[in-house]
């Protein structure tokens, strides 16, 4: 079976976490849940994924993926009904299925792979881990090494021995699945179709029903915040273990946060109390000083950034830049050895090289309807403690004097000074004293 189909359940309503946002919408290392196993079912090279909600679950704008088909599972009869809903997306010929939940987002890919290599069309592979202790998980019961059912938790009389605990996810040819599935009764006080009652019918069908293990931490479900914040702390020493494993130095591990789509060359520093937020890259041999946020920006090599510095959306900063203490920087473009050191905030700009940028410098790029651009050509000088007025262009080699507020151009070369003319009355002092 060479086709793999994907099937991700998504229509639990969540209500245990208290959020008018989706259960599986919620953020992982800045990535929802959800997007964590459709990502883990592409590296599978699943061939379709199937996407099961519920009628009220709205679908993410992203851009548009031809192997993902959401299915709207009309009532919330099950596991079993769930999967039921979308058997007509399933070609039936030289297939497997791989059934997956959007509330468990830590699988390993490795994991699955063994899964889902299926040799025969009659075998089934269940994703188990063993536990001692008492849990709610279902219970595999093993019969002459193969899976005769799962049973809940409460009516497993077994205690203080390793038992085989139920993951929920498994694999079959689409064959078996298409089969069986339709096969699943109701009969019970809920009158739902669960998907556990598809062992049983596989093992007295004499389909193959063998279990493969893995960690218990890879199953974890999410149904609170509780969870929600366990499972970001799993997931963020997942990641300082991979870009410390790549070299990266990290003074203090524990204080950084990355996301999950982070990007890191090599040499590259991270001090403490540092946050990278979605779509940052950072190249080689770049230092980020402790209590910096970077957030959907390109940072390039060579570069030295923060302390205290923020770095917003649709920045990028060339080689061998410095960005201070206290500095922002929204939506601009920094060239290569430029500076902006300190108490500063550049958004909507394009710097050359070697710029220099004084401190307490703004671009005033904002009018409270538009934004408009401030340009600042290479080797060009700004003073401390001015304002460019956007929309703006100094040139290249132009000075701007300390204190200035700039609202017209400046050429190549030029000196512009926009003060006030300095007055003095003498005495000032001696006269408010006697008043």
């Amino acid at each position: 079976m060479k086709k793999l189909t994907t099937i991700i359940l998504a229509a639990g309503k969540g209500t245990r976490m208290n959020s008018t946002l989706s259960k599986v919408l919620h953020p992982i290392a800045n990535q929802s849940m959800l997007s964590h196993v459709v990502d883990t079912s592409k590296k599978l090279n699943s061939d379709k994924i199937i996407i099961v909600v519920n009628k009220d679950f709205k679908i993410p704008k992203i851009k548009a993926d031809s192997k993902i088909i959401y299915v709207i599972q009309k009532n919330q009869l099950g596991t079993g009904d769930a999967i039921k809903s979308c058997l007509k997306n399933i070609d039936k010929n030289n297939n497997k299925v791989l059934v997956l939940y959007a509330d468990v987002p830590l699988i390993n890919t490795s994991t699955l792979s063994k899964l889902i290599n299926l040799r025969f069309k009659n075998e089934v592979k269940i994703l188990a881990f063993k536990k001692t202790e008492e849990n709610n998980y279902g219970k595999l019961i093993i019969k002459n090494s193969l899976v005769e059912k799962v049973i809940e938790a409460k009516e497993f009389k077994t205690r203080n021995q390793p038992i085989d605990c139920n993951s929920g996810i498994f694999c079959a040819s689409a064959e078996g699945l298409l089969r069986l599935i339709p096969k699943i009764k109701n009969n019970n006080t809920k009158k739902e179709y669960y998907l556990t009652d598809f062992f049983e019918l596989a093992f007295n069908s004499k389909y193959h029903t063998k279990v493969i293990y893995g960690s218990e931490q890879e199953f974890m479900g999410i149904n609170n915040k509780v969870e929600l914040a366990q499972a970001e702390k799993i997931m963020q020493n997942k990641l300082r273990e991979k870009f410390l494993k790549q070299g990266v130095t990290l003074i203090d591990p524990e204080t950084v946060y990355f996301s999950k789509d982070t990007k890191i060359g090599k040499d590259v520093t991270i001090y403490p109390n540092v946050f990278i937020g979605p779509k940052v890259a950072i190249g080689n041999s770049s230092i980020i000083h402790p209590f910096t946020h970077l957030d959907d920006c390109k940072i390039g090599k060579n570069v030295n950034i923060g302390p205290n510095a923020r770095i917003r959306p649709g920045s990028d900063i060339g080689d061998e830049a410095r960005i201070g203490n206290f500095v922002e920087i929204k939506k601009s473009k920094i060239g290569k050895g430029s500076k902006v050191n300190h108490l500063a905030y550049v958004g909507d700009a394009i710097l050359g090289k070697n710029v220099n940028v004084g401190a307490g410098t703004i671009t005033c790029n904002y009018d409270g309807k538009n934004k408009y651009v401030t340009k600042i050509g290479d080797n060009a000088f700004i003073g401390s403690n001015s304002s460019l007025v956007a929309p703006l262009k100094i040139e290249k080699d132009a000075y701007i004097g300390s204190g200035s507020v700039i609202t017209k151009n400046v050429s190549k070369g030029a000196l512009a000074v926009g003060r006030n003319q300095q007055t003095e009355i003498k005495n000032w002092s001696k006269r408010l004293k006697k008043k």
